[in-house]
């Protein structure tokens, strides 16, 4: 008797939980060959569980040097490269498709299974995508003028509502200038792209007073059109934006929990940073 007594308290210092639901727990988990009298160590994390039967994904982008732009058939760019990493690592069949920003983002936003890079989350887009964010990546946008343009005065937002501002249609820019009051065909001329966006500045054409955008892709474009780098001065600061990766509402949550999973577990290795500081130092 005092033997079963003995057995009876070694089993119960020993086991982890008691009732229903710890059996329950033991029967559904994978077999352990963890001594019996020995507690079990942490389970570490495990590697990334891809999405069963996944649907192919068709990624689409813009022309917008040097997060994402295309070379011949590749695509290229720092963002481009967080994508595809993040692509592979949800084990997600996909091409990416670099299009007009407007027809990428109509896309995005009306058909299931695409996913639109590089886009900034604004209060206007809030409820037409689910949302994916990528750390430590963030652009800041500006208002320039042609340095040749000195009869352009401007020391704020609202002063260049006198002038025709060049944004790429549909863009951040673009909708973060109609919130602040600006009107298409009015103070607004929307865009293909910052290519079109700078030659309308340029003298003799002079279709637009101002440009939009950021100092690197600027730098890049400028330097492709064979125009110095200091063709356009700085205004105005107008935001700063985290760039994310977003889906239509019509794409199911699981394969954005994917996708999202995904990036969460490139963060965690040091896979991101890797890329990251590669194209940073580049710039």
């Amino acid at each position: 008797m005092k033997r079963l007594l003995c057995l009876l308290l070694i089993c119960m210092i020993w086991l982890p939980c008691g009732g229903a639901g710890c059996f329950a727990h033991a029967q559904n988990a994978p077999s352990r060959h963890n001594s019996p009298t020995t507690p079990a160590a942490p389970a570490p994390l495990g590697p990334f569980t891809p999405l069963k039967n996944a649907p192919f994904i068709t990624v689409v982008t813009e022309e917008w040097p040097p997060y994402n732009y295309s070379e011949g058939d590749t695509v290229k760019g720092v963002v481009t490269e967080v994508v595809q990493a993040v692509m592979e690592r949800a084990k997600l069949d996909y091409r990416i498709d670099v299009l007009p920003w407007a027809r990428s983002y109509k896309l995005a936003q009306t058909r299931r299974n695409v996913m639109i890079y590089s886009i900034f989350r604004l209060p206007s887009r809030e409820s037409l995508f689910q949302w994916i964010s990528v750390p430590d990546l963030a652009v800041k946008m500006y208002l320039f003028k042609p340095r040749h343009r000195d009869d352009i005065r401007i020391a704020s937002l609202e002063e260049a509502k006198g002038y025709k501002v060049g944004v790429t249609r549909e863009t951040s820019t673009h909708h973060y200038l109609r919130e602040k009051g600006f009107e298409d065909g009015v103070n607004l001329v929307t865009l293909p792209g910052e290519t079109q966006n700078i030659l309308m500045t340029r003298s003799g054409v002079e279709r637009t007073d101002l440009s939009t955008g950021d100092t690197l892709s600027l730098a890049r474009c400028l330097r492709l059109m064979e125009l110095p780098e200091d063709y356009l001065e700085q205004l105005l600061p107008l935001f700063q934006k985290d760039i994310y990766l977003a889906f239509g509402t019509k794409t199911s949550p699981e394969v954005v929990d994917t996708v999202r999973q995904a990036v969460q577990s490139l963060t965690l290795d040091g896979t991101l940073a890797t890329i990251l500081r590669k194209h940073y130092k580049v710039f």
